[in-house]
Order: structure tokens, then C-alpha cells, then sequence
């Protein structure tokens, strides 16, 4: 007769971090006991939720008395052990989750055997038995008064996010949770997506059992809903492009995407006419690291003519690199080949240093702006896949020499939430990754919410009217509307003539002297 269908038995509601022990016997057709073989820790699988995906890693796993077998010699009583603290699959074992452990498969009494050995959940239960005997409703609303669905609820009786009293509960569509709780004083905490919350508590006591909670604040959909865009250069670029094209916001012509490219054409008409009337152009750095066996180095295609090439030391010292004759019998030491830095050997410079190339740039990478990630030294910052507005640049390290300003932060919990400008030093299209020359202070840091970021052009914010007025003279003139073109190319006439007056008095005696300034730039008495 075949044995009857058993479900897995219930272990119980156990704290983040702690650790499951599951144990249970095995006997043979006459129901005597019997041994187990086979059991090892990859037969161990967990199962979260409705999910029908494994866990990924057998790491945290223990077959208990070295084998898992026969227990302290008791033939027929196994048992595992299961650290709930091992991250190895991360994120698996939360707070809020209910868990399947299944033993797939063992041989018992010659057969192959596979069963549910236990169900257990984590910080996900608050029944009458447990935290306290007074059921308490907590309603979450937005600070005008609708509730939220989805939010993940957590008490405390002590003002830290970090600790829970009675699990995680999600709100329904009303926006409430139910807690059974202790007539006493507990703190709310909440997390979602793309919300914020305030600081809330509420004290349960006999006839004092349902709070509402108008703490929610919507923060936007996606990267593209942020007010900290206001501040980005494209955003008031568009702007400006617009109003003066007489643009309807309302089924508009053009979409932001195509503004954004005459945005950048006229950004390189912009910067060009700076850096011809300026003494003291716009100059761009990135570094190269000599390594061994390299003398071939790609730079940003962004590169236009080199200002300069060096190895600086510890002091602010620096060793110029010039390049010799290409008919110099002792070669030609470092040149350049379209975008390509060759050097004659490695010895110039030597294996291991890094050499920094200032060049005045023709142009500017792909213009952009969205959320991104920051490493705890603040010094990396990785861009996310979809920008909010502009285009990711897949040019081999396109954003090195380019401006990386954060906008803001937003959250619960939150730091470093100012705006700061760095120089890109290096870039990896492969993932996004931008080092930067200086570390962020403060660094911005965030619990649930994003760091907003854009890539901006190397002009002060008074430079926006001057590359919107292009832009939009370039829209207006390419519709055959000579009228509005000849007026807004007046406008534009006007703003570059003093863009071109500012670069050509903003010389100082003790600003960087160009190379061909005075005797004092030791390349004028080059022969």
C-alpha cells in the first residue's frame, strides 16, 4: 500500500540572519527504521515564494553531525542546518518571505526519494501568539490623501529602519496593513519606488487601534520625473529652443531626441568661436598609463588639437613630451596618427607611469542626462542603461575630458545631496563606468531612492542662451521661415558678441600662459 500524501510540516517565523534547522526520519516498507544514502548539500533546494526558481548557491548549507545521517548514530534521524545570513544568492533570503526546502534525492530502502522536508518564513508573521494581541491598522496615504498600494510596511519600538517587531507587510489597494501588536509606542517605516516617506509613529492603546498616515511623496516614473532636472543644461537648452522657435508643447514638431542634436551641433560652433577668441581656451585632460609592450594609445574622439603632453610629479611639477622630425634619425619620440597616440618606446614616460594629454576639444560627447551609481570612495560613477533625456555615447572612452555633474539625490535616508562638477578622467563604454579626478564631497549617498546626474558641456550656465539661440536659428532657418531666422540669428549676434569679448579679456598676468604667449613659455625660445 503506498504511504500517504504528507505535507511539509511549518518550522515557524524566524529572524533575518538566524539559522533553520530542518530534521526528519525514514523508514523501510515494514515501517522500521532505516538509513539514508546519497545526501549531500547540492540535493538541498530552496524555493522563495510562488517562485519555481532555486536558489543559485548551495553556500550556507550543513548536513548536521558532519553527514547529515544518522544523527549521533540514531539510524533513520537526519537533519540539515540553513544560514539565513549567506548572501551568496543575493538578496534570496529577506525579510518578508516565505520559503520551501525540498531534498531532491536521496536513496531510502533502495528507492529514490524526493520530498518537501520543511516550509519556514522570515520576519513574515504577526499572529496573536507572537508580537502582541491587538490587531492595529496602519493606513498609508500620500501627503494629499491617497492611499498607496504596494509599500513595504515595518514597525519598531525603537526609531531605527534597521529593526523590526513584526515582519514586512505590503499595503492592499486601500493602502493598509494589519499588525498585531502591544498597546505601546512604535515607529513607521515604509519603502517604494519611486516615493519618499516622512517620519511617522503612533502610540496603540485600548480603543486606539487604526492610524492613517499621509506620509507618501511621489517622487516620478522612471529616471525622467525628477525636479532636479530642472537645473540640467539640456533641460533648459530645450527650453530655450522652444520659446524660440514659438515650438507647441502641445504636439510638437520635434521631439525632444531630434532638439537635442542641434543642441550639440551648435555646442560645437559655440565652443569653437570661445576658444579662437580666448587667450586662455577651453582644455580638456584625461591620463594614459604606460604599460609594457604598449607604444599605440586611442584617445577620445572628441580631441582636437594637443595643448600639451606630460608627466607630472607628487609637487605639480611636469616633464613635456614634444615630438621630434619624422626625418630625425633618433626617431620621432611621441606623435600622433588621427586619434592614436604613439610613443617611440615605453622607456618615454617608463612602464607604469601615467602621462596626461590636455588638448582644447573639437567637440562634446553624446549630451545626456539620468540616475546613476556611485562607489563608497565616490571616484566611480556608473551611468544607467536608458539615459532620461540625450543619447549614451558608445565611442571607446567618449566621455574622458568630459563634465560629470551631479544634480541631486533623493530618498528617505540621504547625503551629499548638492550639486558638484568633476572632470571625467576615464571611461568604459563596456560598462558605464566613469572615474572621475576628484572624489565627490559630500558623497552622495542614498537607501531607496537615485543620484541624478548629466553630462555637461565645459560652459558656465550663462552659456545655455548662446547654444539654444544657435540651435533654434538652425531649426527655423532649415523650415524656410527667413522672418524668425533672421530675428533670432540677430539675438544670437548679439550674445556671442559678448561670449567673444568675455574669452578675450578673461587673460590674467597670472592665468596658464599659453604656449606661444611670452618668453616665459619656455617653447618660444624653441628653434
Amino acid at each position: 500500500m503506498p504511504n500517504p500524501i504528507t505535507l511539509p510540516p511549518y518550522l515557524g517565523d524566524y529572524l533575518v540572519d538566524s539559522t533553520v534547522y530542518i530534521y526528519w526520519n525514514t523508514f523501510n516498507s515494514s515501517n522500521a527504521s532505516v538509513t539514508l544514502t546519497g545526501l549531500a548539500v547540492t540535493d538541498i533546494e530552496i524555493y522563495k515564494n510562488a517562485s519555481m526558481t532555486q536558489r543559485a548557491s548551495d553556500n550556507g548549507y550543513t548536513l548536521i553531525d558532519t553527514d547529515g545521517t544518522d544523527i549521533d548514530a540514531a539510524t533513520g534521524c537526519h537533519g540539515i542546518s540553513i544560514d539565513l545570513s549567506d548572501n551568496s544568492d543575493a538578496g534570496f533570503f529577506a525579510r518578508g518571505s516565505d520559503y520551501m526546502v525540498m531534498v531532491n534525492a536521496v536513496t531510502v530502502d533502495g528507492q529514490t526519494v524526493r520530498f518537501c522536508a520543511a516550509i519556514f518564513s522570515v520576519e513574515n508573521r504577526a499572529g496573536r501568539n507572537g508580537v502582541g494581541d491587538y490587531q492595529v491598522t496602519l493606513t498609508i496615504r500620500t501627503t494629499g490623501g491617497t492611499p498607496v498600494s504596494g509599500v513595504s510596511v515595518w514597525v519598531n519600538n525603537t526609531n531605527s529602519r534597521s529593526g523590526s517587531v513584526a515582519g514586512t507587510k505590503v499595503t492592499d489597494v486601500n493602502g493598509q496593513v494589519i499588525f498585531n501588536l502591544e498597546y505601546t509606542t512604535y515607529y513607521i517605516f515604509c519603502s517604494l519606488s519611486r516615493y519618499s516617506f516622512a517620519a511617522a509613529s503612533f502610540t496603540a492603546a485600548s480603543g486606539s487601534v487604526a492610524f492613517t498616515k499621509d506620509i507618501a511623496t511621489f517622487l516620478g516614473a522612471g529616471a525622467g520625473a525628477s525636479d532636479f532636472y530642472a537645473d540640467s543644461f539640456l533641460t533648459r537648452a530645450i527650453a530655450d529652443v522652444r520659446e524660440s522657435t514659438d515650438e507647441p508643447t502641445q504636439k510638437a514638431k520635434y521631439t525632444t531626441a531630434r532638439i537635442i542634436e542641434h543642441i550639440e551641433r551648435a555646442y560645437i560652433l559655440v565652443l569653437n568661436e570661445i576658444n579662437r577668441n580666448s587667450r586662455t581656451p577651453a582644455v580638456a585632460k584625461i591620463t594614459k598609463t604606460i604599460a609594457s609592450g604598449t607604444t599605440a594609445y586611442t584617445l577620445p574622439h572628441t580631441v582636437g588639437s594637443i595643448h600639451g603632453i606630460y608627466k607630472a610629479d607628487e609637487s605639480g611639477g611636469k616633464i613635456f613630451y614634444d615630438s621630434r622630425s619624422k626625418y630625425n634619425p633618433f626617431g620621432r619620440g611621441l606623435w600622433l596618427e588621427n586619434q592614436t597616440l604613439h610613443i617611440q618606446t615605453t622607456a618615454i614616460g617608463g612602464v607604469g607611469e601615467e602621462i596626461t594629454i590636455e588638448y582644447i576639444p573639437s567637440g562634446i560627447a553624446r549630451l545626456h542626462n539620468g540616475i546613476c551609481t556611485l562607489n563608497a570612495a565616490g571616484t566611480i560613477v556608473t551611468f544607467g542603461a536608458t539615459p532620461n533625456a540625450g543619447t549614451l555615447d558608445t565611442h571607446h572612452e567618449a566621455y574622458a575630458g568630459s563634465i560629470f555633474r551631479c544634480l541631486g539625490v533623493d530618498g528617505n535616508s540621504i547625503t551629499g545631496n548638492y550639486l558638484q562638477e568633476r572632470v571625467i578622467t576615464a571611461y568604459d563604454e563596456t560598462t558605464q563606468a566613469a572615474t572621475l579626478d576628484a572624489a565627490l564631497s559630500p558623497i552622495p549617498t542614498t537607501d531607496d531612492g537615485s543620484i541624478y546626474y548629466e553630462i555637461a558641456p565645459c560652459i558656465s550656465k550663462g552659456m545655455d542662451t548662446v547654444v539654444a539661440l544657435y540651435a533654434a536659428y538652425r531649426i527655423v532657418a532649415g523650415e524656410g521661415n527667413a522672418k524668425r531666422a533672421a530675428s533670432i540669428l540677430k539675438s544670437y549676434r548679439n550674445e556671442i558678441r559678448n561670449v567673444r569679448l568675455t574669452s578675450y579679456y578673461s587673460y590674467m598676468p597670472e592665468a596658464p600662459i599659453d604656449r606661444s604667449d611670452s618668453p616665459n613659455n619656455r617653447r618660444y625660445w624653441r628653434g
